[in-house]
């Protein structure tokens, strides 16, 4: 306990560097409007003073020095619109006129009504200047509470030197001088929150900075990440429309094309487990392996999927990620599908219902091989579509709490199976998830592909 107070009061009164002074300079104008508004409200306080003993019973003789205090205060505030004058200056002379007019109020109180106990009254009510001398701590110049602390003490003195004899004869040492030592507790107090307050505001504004070349990073990672999908690529024998989602800028869900000899193509899409930049990397990195992979891989998707775990274990054994792949036999008319722990394939034969087409699959990066890849094969016909996609899509969760699940998805699909194409197809999905399931974002990285044979 003891090192951490030593190693925050270390902190808080090191000198600044240029750039913090740069960034205090930055922020001082804002604090000083705080600190001018704030100053200028609360002097209100003190016509209070007009309706307390003993004030009330000569309010007419005071009212003059409460409106001088207000017409200081309002110099002040205009002051920090004009700024003829350097405001730091204004603002410590209006201070000691404007303070200095309220001792004269209490002066002339105890002068006119001398007794012990209008003496006691006005001390209590004095520990109210302690206000003012905390205000100064709304600045990010920490002398404004020593200087306040100063006047204060010249005031008081001042105020004890004026009393009427007897108050002064009949009142100890300590009850004419304690207020020196609340004024004073009160500028150290402030300086501390000052001090404290310029760390905070040179970390915030760090931090911003980091937060904002972090964001035009991420904004450079994202067009870069953008830039290996797909984009307006002619697939022979092949239409499919896409939709992504992140709620971190970028993320580890991604999807390719393998477009190989005699017309033939394979897809392949993965969701990287985790989120964000690390994740991102993996899925780009996936892509690479994939598009370098030796031909034979790339017309089987279990071996394909050997590979790629091999690769993950060896290269990225911190990483894992599920992983689907269509191989497209356009000669043959036949599709070959490997799963690797991922959401399983859904599709609809022309004229048919959407349905799951289970498989099985380790998930990649942890070479445990259990349950092997297998490979199915079915055949295909112009009007199949096919719809692959990321966990994320199901598991999110509506207002209600409730995820859209796996039947949930097999529903909407088939709702809407009759689109004409699968870009009306998509559409109408995207609009029923966002409106009646309220699914307006995900809260983890989204992906689904739809694919539909044309030959």
């Amino acid at each position: 306990m003891t090192r951490s107070f030593s190693i925050y009061f270390q902190e808080i009164f090191h000198k600044p560097t240029k750039q913090e002074w740069d960034i205090l300079k930055l922020a001082e104008p804002r604090f000083e409007k705080e600190y001018t508004f704030a100053v200028f409200l609360t002097h209100f306080i003190f016509y209070s003073l007009l309706l307390i003993p003993p004030f009330d019973e000569i309010r007419w003789e005071i009212l003059p020095y409460l409106l001088g205090v207000t017409i200081i205060r309002f110099v002040l505030l205009l002051q920090f619109y004009t700024k003829s004058i350097t405001l730091d200056k204004v603002i410590y002379v209006s201070g000691f006129f404007a303070d200095g007019l309220v001792y004269l109020v209490f002066l002339k109180g105890i002068q006119s009504i001398p007794s012990i106990g209008n003496f006691y009254l006005l001390n209590s009510y004095l520990m109210s200047f302690i206000i003012p001398i905390l205000l100064y701590s709304t600045r990010l110049n920490p002398l404004g509470c020593v200087y306040s602390g100063a006047y204060f003490t010249i005031f008081h003195l001042y105020y004890i030197y004026n009393l009427p004899a007897e108050i002064f004869e009949q009142t100890s040492f300590f009850s004419k001088y304690f207020l020196l030592l609340v004024y004073w507790g009160s500028s150290v107090l402030g300086v501390l929150f000052v001090l404290n307050k310029r760390k905070e505001t040179t970390d915030v504004y760090s931090l911003s900075e980091e937060k904002r070349f972090m964001r035009q990073e991420l904004e450079l990672a994202k067009r870069v990440q953008d830039a290996l999908f797909p984009g307006n690529v002619k697939i022979p024998n092949l239409t499919f429309t896409f939709y992504r989602k992140s709620p971190n800028v970028i993320g580890g869900d991604f999807f390719d094309f393998v477009q190989l000899r005699e017309g033939n193509v394979g897809v392949f899409l993965t969701d990287v487990a985790g989120h964000g930049i690390s994740s991102a990397m993996v899925a780009s990195i996936m892509k690479v392996l994939v598009s370098t992979i030796p031909y034979r891989y790339k017309t089987a998707p279990a071996r394909l999927m050997d590979y790629l775990d091999d690769r993950l274990v060896q290269d990225l054994n911190k990483y894992h990620a599920s992983a689907i792949y269509l191989f497209f036999d356009f000669i043959e008319k036949k599709l070959t599908i490997g799963n690797a722990g991922h959401p399983y394939l859904i599709l609809a034969k022309k004229g048919e219902e959407f349905h799951e087409l289970e498989t099985q699959g380790a998930i990649l990066g942890f070479n445990i091989k259990i349950p092997p890849i297998s490979e199915i094969t079915l055949p295909i016909t112009k009007g199949d579509r096919f719809f692959i996609y990321t966990d994320g899509l199901i598991e999110s969760m509506d207002h209600d709490g409730n995820s859209l699940g796996t039947e949930g998805l097999l529903d909407l699909l088939n709702r809407h199976r009759h689109s004409e194409n699968i870009k009306d197809l998509e559409k109408n999905l995207l609009h029923e998830l966002k409106t009646k399931f309220g699914l307006d974002t995900f809260s983890d990285d989204t992906m689904f592909l739809i694919l539909e044979v044309e030959e």
